[in-house]
This record gives structure tokens, sequence and C-alpha cells, in this order.
């Protein structure tokens, strides 16, 4: 059973039907108790009253057959342990009843004590001599008047067996609450568990959705309040996939448009430039027009990459993995041909000889340039770019130069996000290599400074394998 979280739906539902139930049901039992507490006394006054009134003819006889009786003569009662089930004519014979808590003294008119049962005090009771019950400090009393006040009898009990025999009464009602309420709040958990579980999963389908998969969410067995939920986050994601599909299909066109027409003025003004003479006002303009073009053109292509990791790029066609340890050679070969990797790039290619991954060349060619490119540009002049392949499944690049502040790091990966940098750029490279990443199930880590260094920067990809 896992943890609930303190703020969860489930979490406040259980401890909110526990509570009640709790305090309902301790309640009723408080109620309970008030009104066996009534009954009981009641009960036990009755005793009294009924002792009172069957002793007396036994007692009248006992006095005329012994002159009056004396202050100092004990009934005999059966003492503490004497009283077994033998006497009433059932059970084994053995078991012992217990001790007789009601007592009572046998007084005349004028006060004087005639007799007393054998766990009765040698004084009389203080209780007066009238008809009614009275309390003493230790005792309840009942007095009996009877012929006409010649003869009064008193019953008394101890008020500590009262209050023992309330205590043991609730606490036979209280003690299975106590045992119970545990696994009341089990139920519950367990109800609300069951209960919720529709709700846990459109909790985890809505989770497992994002930019690359808008599949409406079915669950035929939902409750009607969360099927209601389900088709209004189905309409909102067949709303926000068409969406989205409209900005790639417009970023792909826009950027497959503008190639051609950027390619044709940068060729024009290439050409512009060798035609004017060094000295021409006109030439320092034109390698300024050229810079612009050529930032156009790699903004063009980013754009395209990115409609195209967008569009789900990623996974092999066969569902296989690729050798790719050419392919990574022909990205570092194509980027030392240009004036920013000639030369700057360091790589073993015998350590590629085992990397493969379920990812499409083209995918993964693209996350290989952004991240070199990335490294190149943004790196120190005075240190290579290290490319090194780690097992078969992981490219690390890294890069000497600034490191980057803790709280940019994680932002690196948004679309036009660029650290503090000189460096020209768009800043689409790691959100680029992120989506691509993603649409595969990899995993991209960035670290800055560089382990085990005090400056730089080292992006880790890590693939997925078949």
């Amino acid at each position: 059973m896992s943890k609930m979280a303190k703020n969860s739906l489930q979490f406040m539902l259980a401890r909110r039907l526990t509570v009640t139930v709790s305090v309902f049901w301790l309640a009723g039992s408080v109620l309970a108790a008030y009104s066996m507490y009534h009954e009981m006394q009641e009960a036990f006054d009755n005793s009294l009253v009924t002792t009172a009134y069957r002793y007396a003819p036994l007692i009248d006889d006992y006095l005329q057959r012994h002159d009056g009786g004396s202050a100092q003569e004990v009934l005999p009662s059966p003492a503490k342990g004497e009283i077994r089930t033998e006497d009433h004519g059932d059970g084994d014979g053995d078991e012992e009843l217990g001790e007789d808590y009601l007592m009572y003294q046998v007084r005349e008119g004028g006060g004087g004590l005639l007799l007393r049962s054998y766990n009765a005090q040698e004084n009389p009771f203080e209780a007066p001599l009238i008809e009614g019950f009275y309390n003493e400090q230790d005792f309840r009393i009942y007095t009996a008047v009877l012929l006409g006040g010649t003869r009064i009898i008193q019953v008394a009990e101890p008020l500590e067996h009262r209050r023992e025999a309330l205590f043991e009464s609730v606490m036979a009602q209280f003690l299975p609450i106590v045992l119970l309420i545990p696994a009341v709040i089990i139920g519950v958990i367990v109800a609300l568990r069951r209960g919720l579980s529709p709700v846990l999963r459109v909790r985890d389908a809505i989770e497992e959705r994002g930019e690359g998969n808008l599949q409406p969410l079915e669950l035929d067995d939902a409750p009607e309040e969360i099927s209601t939920i389900v088709t209004a986050v189905n309409r909102l994601m067949e709303k926000l996939d068409a969406a989205l599909s409209a900005e790639r299909t417009f970023t792909a066109h826009s950027a497959h448009e503008l190639r051609t027409p950027i390619a044709a003025a940068l060729a024009q003004t290439q050409r512009l430039v060798l035609e004017l003479p060094e000295d021409h006002p006109g030439r320092i303009r034109a390698r300024q027009t050229e810079e612009s073009l050529k930032r156009l053109s790699r903004l063009s292509e980013k754009l395209l990459q990115l409609a195209r990791a967008e569009a789900g790029v990623g996974t092999s066609p066969t569902g296989e993995n690729q050798k790719l340890g050419a392919t990574l050679g022909l990205v570092i070969d194509d980027l030392e041909r240009v004036a920013d990797g000639a030369g700057r790039i360091a790589f073993d290619a015998r350590s590629a000889t085992a990397l493969s991954a379920n990812i499409d060349h083209d995918a993964f060619a693209i996350c290989m340039r952004n991240l070199i490119e990335n490294a190149l540009k943004h790196g120190s002049d005075q240190e290579k770019v290290m490319v090194e392949v780690i097992g078969s499944d992981t490219v690390r690049v890294s890069n000497a130069g600034d490191a980057v502040r803790p709280e940019d790091l994680d932002d690196l990966t948004s679309r036009f996000k660029r650290s503090n940098t000189k460096a020209s750029g768009a800043g689409l490279g790691l959100s680029i290599v992120k989506t691509i990443v993603g649409n595969i199930n990899g995993e991209l880590t960035l670290h800055s400074p560089r382990p085990g260094k005090p400056d730089g920067f080292m992006a880790e990809l890590r693939l997925r394998q078949s």
C-alpha cells in the first residue's frame, strides 16, 4: 500500500471519515454509558429495597426466637467465598460467586441496634431513621421503616462496589471501540482506494500525456462524475493537438520555404562581396548582410529540426537497435570542415564501434550536431571539445569555459533560452535534443561545471536500447 500524500483527496477523505465515524461512535458510547449509569443505579437501589423487605419477615422470626436480639448479635450470613453454585442447585459445585457486598443493620424505633450482618460495621449507620435513601461517605443506604416505626432495617452497599461495577461495564463497552477504530481506519482507506481507483487511473493517464502523446483517455468503467472529466479532457486535448499540429506545420513550411530564398540571397550577397573592391564603402555593409543571412539560414535550419522533433521523429524505423558509430563519425567530420570546428574536436572513433540504440540515424545526427555545435560556440578556444562514447548507449560532449549558474542550468532546454554568453545562437539546440530524446524515452543530463573540473559544461546523452 503506497503512502498517501497529505494533500491528496484520498488522505483528506480518509482523515475526515475516520474522525467523523470515531467522534459519533464515541459520542454514542458516552450516551450509552450515561444511560447505563442511571440504569445500574436504579438496579442497585432496587436491590437494596428488595433486600430490606425480603429480609424483614426472616429477621422478625429470628428476633422472636431469640428474645428480641441484642446489639452484639450478628446474623449468621455467609462470609466471603462461602456462597457456591451448589447452594442454588446448578453448576459444578466448586465455582465461587464471590463476596456479598450488601450489609444491613436492624434497629429499634429509638435507634438502638438490634442485629447486624457479619460484614456490617458495629456502630449504627449515620443515615436518618426515615424511609428512603441516604448517601454516607462510603455507603449508599436504604432505610425501611416497619411495624409502625418500631423496627427499622437499613441495607447498605459500598459506593466503591458501585463505582467498580460501573467502571468495568464502561470498559467492557469502550475497549472494543478502541480496538475497532484502527480496523475502521484500515477499512476506510481500503474502501477509498477502491472507490477512488478510477480517479487515480485518470490521473495516471493524464500524467502519461504530453506534447508528444495527446491520445484520448479511455476509461469506459469510470463513474459518471469521472467520465465527465474524461470527456472534457479529451476535448481539450483534441483542440490542443490541432493547435500544435497547425503550429508544427506552419513552422516546418515556413522554414522550408525560407531556405531557398535565403540561400539565393546569401549567394548573391557573397558574390557582391567578391565583386566589390576592398576599399569600397559598400563592402562592409555587404559583409554584415552576409552574416545576417547566415544567422537566418541557421535559424531556419533549427526551426525545421524542431518541427521534425515535435512531429515525433526519433525511434528506429525497424524498431531495432541501429549502429551509430559511423553516423557520429560523419557528423564530427562535417563539423571539422567549418571554421568553428577545425581542429577543435577530440574524438576516438574506436570507442564508437559498440554504440547502438533504438533511434533513427537522422534523429541521432541532429542530436549530436546540436550538442557539438553548442560546445564549439560556448566553449573555450584553449581546450578541445571532448566527444566520448561510454559503453554502448551513452555519449558525452564536454567543453571548457565559464560554468553555467545552477539556477540557469535547468532552463537551458527551454526554447530560445541561452546562457549568459556573447556567442551567437538561437537558443534552440538543447530544446531540439531534449524533444528527440523524449520521443525515444532516452535521457539528457546537463552538468556545469564538468564532473571533476572547476569549469566548463557537459551534456550526457543516454539512449534507449530495444
